[in-house]
C-alpha cells in the first residue's frame, strides 16, 4: 500500500501525502536538522538567513561558525535543536533517523555521562514515532588528542550506532583515523565518510582503502570512475546522497546534471538524504518531488531508493 501511495503523491504533485509515507534519513546533521524558520522564530526572528547559493565548505562553515553558533551556545540550546530535529523528522514521517552526534557536542557537557544520558533519554521519548539511531560525528578538524581522550567512551558507550568523518575533503589524512574505524567496527558499528561531493574518484578510492567505511556520506564523484563503481557494488557500500545540499553548495550547477542517476543506472546503492535542513530547507519528501519534478527518477524508481533507505 505504502508504494502505491507513495507513487500516487508524486503522480499528483502531493507534498502532504508525500510526507504521510515511511522513509529514512541516512546523512543527517542533527544540530542543523530543523528548519530556518522554527530556529529564527526560537531565538527571536533575529537570525540572518543562510544564502540561496553558497560556496562550497568554506561557506558552510562561515555560516554556522559566523552566524548560527552566535545562538547555539549551552546544553539547553543544544537539546533544544536535537527536539525541534526530531519532530521534524516525524512530520516527515521518517521512521530511520541516523543523525549524527558532533564530538564537539559532548564536551559542552560536564562529563559524558550526562551527555550520554541526555541521548539516550532524547531517544526513548520519541521511541514511538521514530527509530532514531544516533551516530557519533568526528570533525578532521578537531584535536586529535581530545579526540582520543574521549572517542573510545563514546564508542563503547552503546548509545551510539554509527560513526562518521567528515570535513573539508581536501584534508585527506585517514591514517590518523583508521584506528577510531578499526575500533567502531569491532564494537559493531556501521562506519561512514564524507568523501566524494567536492572531492575526485582517487580520493574516495583512497578513503576506502584506508578506512574500509561501510557507507559514504555523498560520493558524487564516484560516477566519474567505473572501477570505482565496481569497487563500491562489490563491497556493498551504499552512498547516502544529499542533491539540494551538492546543488546550493556549488558541487552540481544544475540539478538534471546532478550524478545521482547515472549512479542509480549503474547499480550502485545509494538514497536520498536532507543533510542540513536549517540551510538547505528540503525535507525528505521535498527530495524526493524534486527529483520527480525534474525527471530525474520515475515514481517507481523513487520508491526504489526510498525503500533501499528502510
Amino acid at each position: 500500500m505504502d508504494d502505491l501511495l507513495f507513487k500516487q503523491a508524486l503522480s499528483e504533485n502531493n507534498l502532504d501525502k508525500l510526507m504521510q509515507i515511511p522513509k529514512a534519513d541516512l546523512h543527517n546533521h542533527s544540530l542543523l536538522g530543523l528548519r530556518f524558520s522554527t530556529f529564527n522564530k526560537i531565538y527571536g526572528g533575529k537570525v540572518i538567513p543562510p544564502a540561496k547559493r553558497i560556496e562550497g565548505l568554506p561557506g558552510l562553515d562561515e555560516y554556522i561558525f559566523g552566524e548560527y553558533s552566535k545562538y547555539v551556545k549551552t546544553t539547553a540550546d543544544i537539546e533544544n535543536m536535537l527536539h525541534e530535529a526530531l519532530k521534524e523528522s516525524i512530520r516527515d514521517h521518517v521512521k530511520i533517523l541516523e543523525a549524527s552526534m558532533d564530538l564537539f557536542l559532548m564536551s559542552a557537557y560536564e562529563n559524558l555521562s550526562k551527555a550520554f544520558e541526555m541521548i539516550k533519554n532524547l531517544r526513548n521519548q520519541y521511541a514511538q514515532s521514530i527509530n532514531f539511531k544516533p551516530e557519533l560525528g568526528i570533525a578532521k578538524g578537531l584535536d586529535i588528542n581530545k579526540v582520543d581522550q574521549i572517542i573510545y567512551d563514546c564508542i563503547d558507550s552503546n548509545i551510539f550506532e554509527s560513526i562518521d568523518l567528515y570535513g573539508d575533503e581536501r584534508i585527506q589524512d585517514f591514517e590518523k583515523f583508521k584506528k577510531y574505524f578499526e575500533y567502531a567496527r569491532k564494537k559493531g558499528l556501521k562506519r561512514k565518510v564524507h568523501i566524494g561531493e567536492f572531492s575526485d574518484a582517487q580520493s574516495v578510492r583512497k578513503a576506502i582503502d584506508i578506512l574500509d567505511m561501510d557507507e559514504i556520506q555523498h560520493g558524487n564523484s564516484v560516477a566519474h570512475d567505473d572501477y570505482l563503481i565496481d569497487m563500491v557494488k562489490e563491497r556493498g557500500i551504499r552512498l547516502n546522497m544529499c542533491p539540494s545540499s551538492n546543488l546550493i553548495l556549488g558541487a552540481v550547477s544544475d540539478i538534471k546534471q546532478h550524478p545521482i542517476k547515472k549512479l542509480f543506472q549503474k547499480g550502485v546503492s545509494l538514497t536520498v538524504n536532507t543533510d542540513d535542513l536549517l540551510i538547505f530547507n528540503k525535507n525528505v519528501s521535498e527530495e524526493f518531488l524534486m527529483l520527480y519534478n525534474n525527471h530525474i527518477f520515475d515514481a517507481d524508481e523513487l520508491n526504489e531508493i526510498r525503500k533501499n533507505a528502510l
